[in-house]
C-alpha cells in the first residue's frame, strides 16, 4: 500500500547553507514532508494557498528579509521562527507585524515573548546528525579543545577566557582561531576532546555551538544561559563554568580525566540524538499545525 501523500509545506526565508531554516527544511523533506521555499518576496495574490498545509517564515540575519505581499488573503496557519533576542528585537518586532503570524517560535529569549502579539513556543536549535556526527572515540581525538566563532566586540570576555586558555593551556593542542563551516566544522568538533562554548557579554542566548558540539560526540564545556536547563542537565550532558578560574579547572580536570569526559560527551551525543535533532524539530512544527 502506498503511503499517502503528505501535504506540502511552503517555507519564506533567505537561504545559506548553514541557517537554522537550511537544516529545518532539510529534516521536513527527510521525513516526508514536501516543501516548497520562497527566498526574497512572496505574493500570497499569486499563489495557490490551496496546496499548502502552513507557511512557515524564518529568520535569516544574513539575507534580506522576505518582503509580504497581500498576507490578508491567508487562510491557512503562518508560522513564524526566530532566531535571537535583544541583538535583533526591534527587527524581528516588525517582521512580526509584516507577517502577522498565528503562532511565533522562538529559540531562545523566551521572557522577551510578552512584546509580541502573538502566541509564543520555545521552539531551540537542534543538531544534523547527517552533518554533526564523528566516529572518533573521544581518547584517541588530537585536538584538546576547539572552539570556531566570532571575535567581535560583543564577545570581549569569551576572547579573554581564550586567551587565557591559551596561556594556561599552552602544552595542550587547541584551536581557537580557525572559523569553519558545515562538514570542516564537524571534522574539528568531531576530532576534539572538548568544544568550549560561551555567549555574548550582555546577551546570554544559548546557541547551535552546543547541539554542534554534542551532535560529535565532544564535551561541550559552556557557559549557562536561562533556557540550556530545559534541555541539558549540568554534568550529565555537557559540563558549565561559572567562571575564568572555573573553566580553566574543569578544563584540566577533563583533559586529565578522560574516562570520566568521555562518559558525558557520550550522554550528551545520546540525548542530542534521542531528542534534539532538526528530525526531532520537523516533527514537533508538523505537530503544531
Amino acid at each position: 500500500m502506498k503511503a499517502a501523500k503528505q501535504t506540502p509545506l511552503l517555507m519564506c526565508y533567505g537561504k545559506t547553507p548553514y541557517t537554522p531554516g537550511s537544516y529545518l527544511e532539510r529534516a521536513l523533506r527527510n521525513i516526508g514532508t514536501p516543501v516548497d521555499t520562497v527566498e526574497k518576496e512572496v505574493d500570497f495574490a499569486k499563489i495557490d494557498l490551496g496546496k499548502y498545509k502552513a507557511i512557515l517564515f524564518v529568520e535569516s540575519p544574513a539575507r534580506p528579509p522576505v518582503v509580504v505581499a497581500n498576507r490578508n488573503l491567508v487562510k491557512i496557519p503562518v508560522i513564524h521562527w526566530i532566531h535571537h533576542g535583544e541583538n535583533r528585537l526591534d527587527t524581528n518586532l516588525e517582521l512580526v507585524a509584516a507577517y502577522r503570524p498565528d503562532l511565533l517560535l522562538m529559540s531562545h529569549s523566551l521572557h522577551l515573548a510578552p512584546l509580541f502579539s502573538t502566541s509564543v513556543e520555545f521552539f531551540p536549535f537542534g543538531a544534523d546528525p547527517h552533518i554533526f556526527r564523528s566516529d572518533i572515540p573521544l581518547p584517541d581525538r588530537t585536538i584538546d579543545i576547539a572552539f570556531a566563532g566570532s571575535h567581535t566586540s560583543i564577545y570581549a570576555e569569551r576572547d579573554a577566557n581564550l586567551r587565557s586558555m591559551e596561556t594556561s593551556l599552552s602544552q595542550r593542542n587547541c584551536s581557537f582561531r580557525k572559523r569553519p563551516y558545515l562538514e570542516k566544522l564537524s571534522e574539528l568538533y568531531g576530532n576534539s576532546k572538548i568544544v568550549f562554548n560561551q555567549t555574548a557579554d550582555h546577551i546570554k542566548t544559548f546557541n547551535m555551538r552546543i547541539f554542534e558540539g554534542m551532535g560529535c560526540g565532544a564535551l561541550v564545556l559552556t557557559d549557562d544561559t536561562p533556557e540550556q536547563s530545559r534541555l541539558f542537565q549540568d554534568g550529565k550532558h555537557y559540563i558549565i563554568f561559572h567562571s575564568t578560574e572555573d573553566l580553566l579547572e574543569k578544563a584540566r580536570y577533563y583533559l586529565d580525566h578522560l574516562d570520566e569526559a568521555a562518559k558525558i560527551a557520550a550522554a550528551g551525543h545520546k540525548h542530542v540524538l534521542k531528542a534534539h535533532t532538526y528530525e526531532h524539530r520537523a516533527r514537533q512544527l508538523l505537530e503544531l499545525f
